[in-house]
């Protein structure tokens, strides 16, 4: 089974308080058969005081027992918080830090929500399920034998060999599961762009397309859920029919012939007879987790491929230094996103505090040239230098606080103006007014305030507002290089060319990306690339 979920996500002193409330309940368990063949015991005898006397010690265990199935609940939701809290945490952190910005947000929503629910029903709680229910069989196996040895192994036997048997069945569901996995993922991605896009289908009387696409992706997704449940049910079936014919009719067989042979009598007899339901219902039921559990192997190994990313994204990187000398440089740079190649053999050297307009027609991987000079996106081959020093080799952090960047679609929290320019860091409100009028919102904050209430990505914004509060961010942090990707498209002529000229400037080093931008805008840059003779010339 691997690494035990809750033991690798979850705290070590919760299981050992659940293991040790288990290990009360299946001594309970024990005890409440042991009451039983007291009751058995007073009957043969005609004894009214042993029955009561039994009676009294059967009331005291059940109400132990009782008080054991409210702890063990208790403690397994105690558990299952714990485990899933990390996993979440750590999986926030892995996207926030280090996954590629090329991923899937659709895929990501359906792994967060769909995923991790199965990994908590089929996993989390079913491995705490399973340890309580092997130490509830053991303590019956344990009790059985003192009651009559052989009769408990006759019961014994023919439990544990249908759960044998089954154990050969994981790797049939584990296929099942990966198949549905992955079809709830493409369910889940295409029906929010669906959704997105239903004012453009029914623009263009689309509607039929939509609906025969997502029908589609319904029937996959539930064809291949049907698989999954038919060949567990099958599997169950299979297991339950094995358990009844050698867990209940052959055991029961040796126990009468014992007896009858007088080696066993009927109040120890219906000992291991409630004991056996003990050995077998636990036993059934931790099959049947366990094969559960095989389901959740696609999403622990997305699990683990998030850890494995973020234990190699270390922060112990070198520093970038504090020189003048902070030029980019790329030496035959190609990048590919999946297997396609955005850029290929780039040679690139931009001087410190250099002014710069990259141009290029649409779909010639300007905004993903700037990713990669952030540092977000690798390069498939070649190099890529700051200051001399392999990005590679940089403390991440580092290297993406030597970078501003201006987005052409810009993100707005759910928070207030200031928020959305300060991203909660500590600036002054001085500096944040002074960053907002330089990006021409002086307006906006005289009427609605810094304290402004910018609902769901800026949607009581106007676009050009929203643009320029992505502006204010690059402008208060004042970074050695300022990326700016189709800054101004959103804002009339006479606001940028304000921009523009506060871009131009800064001491900072400029990096502007636009695909149709006047002669008389070009003048003013040190320099103009154009991206598609770049790549022409270095192919």
């Amino acid at each position: 089974m691997g690494i035990m979920i809750v033991w690798r996500y979850g705290k070590k002193w919760q299981i050992g308080i659940y293991l040790l409330i288990s290990l009360f309940s299946s001594i309970s368990n024990v005890g409440n058969a042991w009451v039983l063949t007291r009751f058995f015991a007073a009957a043969t005898a005609r004894s009214l005081t042993l029955f009561l006397h039994s009676a009294v010690l059967g009331l005291g265990m059940f109400v132990a027992w009782g008080a054991a199935q409210w702890l063990l609940k208790t403690m397994r939701a105690v558990v299952v918080r714990a485990v899933n809290l990390r996993v979440k945490t750590r999986l926030i952190q892995y996207m926030v830090d280090d996954a590629p910005l090329t991923t899937d947000s659709g895929k990501s929503i359906s792994f967060m929500t769909n995923d991790l629910k199965l990994l908590e029903t089929n996993g989390t709680t079913n491995e705490l399920l399973i340890l309580e229910n092997m130490i509830t069989a053991i303590g019956a196996i344990i009790g059985a034998v003192y009651f009559d040895w052989l009769t408990a192994l006759a019961f014994f036997v023919g439990n544990i060999i249908p759960a044998l048997i089954s154990s050969f069945s994981q790797k049939m569901i584990g296929r099942a599961s990966t198949r549905w996995s992955s079809a709830n993922a493409s369910w889940t991605g295409q029906l929010k762009d669906f959704l997105a896009g239903l004012d453009t289908a029914r623009a263009y009387q689309a509607n039929g397309v939509v609906k025969k696409q997502t029908g589609a992706l319904a029937s996959r997704l539930e064809d291949r859920l049907f698989h999954m449940n038919f060949l567990m049910g099958t599997i169950e079936a299979s297991a339950l029919t094995t358990i009844m014919v050698l867990g209940v009719l052959v055991p029961f067989g040796v126990g009468i012939w014992r007896i009858i042979a007088g080696a066993l009598t009927l109040a120890n007899f219906m000992g291991v007879v409630q004991l056996a339901n003990d050995m077998r219902n636990p036993l059934m039921a931790a099959l049947d987790e366990y094969n559960q559990r095989g389901a959740t192997k696609p999403v622990l190994k997305r699990i683990r491929t998030a850890e494995d990313a973020m234990a190699a994204a270390t922060d112990d990187g070198q520093p970038l230094p504090q020189t003048r000398d902070n030029s980019l440089v790329m030496n035959h740079a190609t990048v590919k996103i999946g297997d396609k190649a955005i850029l290929q053999d780039i040679n690139l050297h931009i001087a410190p505090g250099e002014k710069v307009l990259l141009m290029a027609p649409s779909g010639f991987g300007k905004s993903t040239l700037l990713r990669v000079l952030q540092g977000e996106i690798p390069l498939a081959s070649g190099t890529y230098t700051v200051a001399g020093i392999p990005a590679t080799k940089i403390n991440r952090v580092a290297l993406r606080k030597h970078f501003g960047l201006v987005k052409q679609t810009p993100f707005l929290f759910n928070d207030t103006l200031r928020y959305n320019i300060t991203l909660g860091a500590a600036f002054s409100d001085t500096a944040v007014l002074s960053a907002m009028k330089d990006a021409g919102l002086s307006a906006l904050v005289a009427e609605k305030g810094l304290d402004y209430q910018v609902v769901e990505n800026g949607q009581n914004l106007s676009g050009g507002q929203v643009q320029r509060i992505e502006i204010a961010r690059a402008l208060i942090r004042q970074r050695p290089v300022l990326l700016a990707d189709e800054a101004t498209s959103a804002l009339d002529d006479q606001l940028a060319d304000k921009v523009r000229r506060e871009f131009l400037a800064g001491p900072e080093t400029l990096i502007e990306v636009g695909h149709q931008v006047p002669a008389a805008v070009q003048a003013m840059y040190d320099r103009v690339i154009h991206l598609d003779q770049l790549r022409a010339q270095s192919a």
